[in-house]
């Protein structure tokens, strides 16, 4: 069974019986572990003897795109000045990233080359070009080229939803799932830019919560993953006819707070040496989780709502 196929048969038979008694105990236990690279973004060549910055941005769309800098020297002064196919082998836990350069370059050979990847972290990796007959290494460091932050939110009687925030410099992005009631009726689907808006900012009504946290753009990667699997669901209407929209915030909390501490605990959803509580409604664990986890709240002071892309020094 394919992934889709995976996320799917989860919403259909099991969704509320795994996520209504266990969205806290299961994110509280979730393992950390070192996840795969991932590549997807912009990174430069960390090189003292380059007499111009090296970058090479990695797209979801199998593109890697070779890129001087001019101006300012922000994204938006990037010129692409050669194109790539590329893939990761092995693509789950990728080992080289393998290139396919119709005419070489200074970073590519024509044909097929590869980079062994040496060793990684979420801001950093270190790789050995296939063509390399001494066997050099070459260091690369991501370069900030958006910010991004995840929000659990929570208005009595109103809403429930996760909503991904992106910062480009230019105007913020929003991007929220969850439950929401509207005459009565609650429904479970993407949240109205309304709403959003209201939590792009914190609150000071009780009948409001909220937790915001910075997210690596790694970790967003990770994490937006799971807004793109239940959007799907959503779109290809797959979710289960007999669940209520609540049953299905907890299953979407469940699984960002899962994706959010894959690589290690950024979320806490247990205070120290106890036991985490089953969470009746998403209301209650959005107000738990920001209480016990209230030093990594985002305030407005923090927020930088004026945010640009720092410059590439040449």
């Amino acid at each position: 069974m394919d992934a889709d196929g995976r996320v799917k048969r989860s919403f259909g038979r099991s969704l509320r019986a795994r996520c209504a008694a266990a969205a806290l105990a299961a994110a509280a236990c979730a393992p950390a572990f070192a996840c795969p690279l991932e590549v997807i973004g912009t990174w430069r060549l960390v090189s003292a003897t380059e007499p111009q910055p090296m970058l090479v941005t990695f797209g979801a769309d199998g593109w890697a795109n070779v890129v001087t800098v001019n101006g300012a020297g922000r994204p938006e002064d990037f010129d692409t000045v050669a194109q790539v196919r590329f893939q990761l082998v092995p693509r789950r836990a990728p080992k080289r990233i393998e290139f396919q350069t119709p005419r070489g370059n200074d970073l590519f050979p024509a044909g097929t080359s590869s980079w062994e990847i040496t060793s990684y972290t979420d801001e950093s990796f270190a790789s050995r070009r296939s063509d390399s007959l001494a066997g050099e290494q070459s260091s690369w460091s991501r370069l900030q080229t958006h910010r991004y932050f995840l929000t659990f939110a929570a208005q009595d009687n109103v809403a429930t939803f996760v909503m991904w925030t992106t910062l480009d410099g230019q105007k913020p992005a929003y991007e929220a799932l969850g439950a929401t009631k509207q005459g009565g009726a609650a429904r479970f689907g993407r949240v109205p830019d309304e709403l959003m808006q209201a939590f792009a900012r914190d609150s000071k009504h009780a009948d409001q919560a909220m937790m915001r946290i910075e997210l690596s753009e790694a970790e967003y990667r990770r994490t937006h993953q799971v807004f793109e699997a239940w959007d799907a669901v959503l779109r290809g209407n797959e979710l289960a006819k007999d669940d209520d929209p609540e049953n299905q915030t907890l299953g979407l909390f469940d699984a960002a707070l899962q994706s959010v501490n894959r690589c290690g605990l950024k979320i806490r959803t247990a205070e120290n040496g106890t036991a985490a509580a089953p969470a009746r409604r998403p209301a209650d664990l959005v107000r738990a989780i920001r209480k016990i986890n209230d030093r990594r709240h985002v305030p407005d002071k923090l927020f930088p709502f004026r945010w640009k892309p720092p410059a590439v020094d040449s």
